[in-house]
């Protein structure tokens, strides 16, 4: 019985939005490419990415690629293997402006450009293809971050 309670309780990736943005300057392809490298292969052929088109504030096209994704840990777990020790550092010493305890989300913003090119860095800018980690169960920080050790994210 404890068992199943602790499993109740226990930290658990819930689902994982991945957005960005392909302005009329931009290859939407290319900004497709560079979302679907954020995600691990095996999940490619199952997304869906939607597209809503925008318009900035002088009227021109802006293309909003979403897909969202159940297979949280999978991608975690990727998002692991591809970023830099450096990058997780960075990582793990800027995780308390990243994390928001009172909706369970974590946020991440990785280069735009670098993921067309196959690597991952975070990037707090404009350019950037959004990554937002919905959690359940996560009451602390701390529980949220220990899940994030063992996937090897954070160090």
């Amino acid at each position: 019985m404890a068992s199943s309670r602790e499993d109740k309780r226990r930290v658990v990736v819930k689902s994982v939005e991945v957005t960005t943005s392909c302005h009329s300057t931009e290859d939407c392809e290319k900004v497709r490419t560079a979302l679907l490298n954020l995600l691990p292969k095996t999940l490619h052929s199952d997304v869906k990415i939607s597209a809503e088109t925008l318009h900035g504030f002088y009227g021109n096209r802006i293309l909003l690629m979403k897909t969202e994704t159940t297979n949280g840990d999978l991608l975690l777990k990727h998002l692991a293997e591809s970023l830099s020790e450096t990058e997780k550092s960075i990582l793990s010493a800027s995780f308390k402006l990243r994390y928001d305890a009172r909706t369970g989300r974590l946020y991440l913003r990785f280069s735009k450009q670098d993921a067309y090119m196959g690597s991952l860095r975070l990037l707090d800018s404009d350019d950037v293809v959004k990554v937002v980690v919905h959690f359940s169960n996560a009451k602390r920080e701390e529980e949220v971050k220990t899940l994030l050790r063992q996937i090897g994210l954070i160090r």
